[in-house]
């Protein structure tokens, strides 16, 4: 428990500066679970392992990574695979 009185306001903070960043977009706790979700603007793998990786909770915590597009950018990769065939 002193481990995660500790950790849980540098999480917070942490979600703080992403957030002034213009990183963290949303984050949501979930009710009824320990956790929360998170939006993050992105512009590569290598920033989101990084975004992951400096979560002071890092070694403590499960996650589920969803990458997300707009779907206009779906329809535009969409097209381009069509056209290449």
């Amino acid at each position: 428990m002193e481990k995660w009185a500790k950790l849980l306001p540098l999480q917070f903070k942490y979600f703080d500066r992403l957030n002034k960043q213009g990183t963290l977009e949303v984050d949501y706790h979930l009710i009824g679970q320990q956790g929360s979700m998170l939006i993050l603007n992105v512009d590569s793998d290598e920033v989101l392992s990084r975004v992951i990786g400096d979560d002071p909770l890092f070694f403590h915590l499960e996650r589920e990574v969803y990458p997300l597009t707009t779907r206009e950018n779906h329809a535009k990769q969409i097209k381009q695979l069509l056209q290449k065939e």
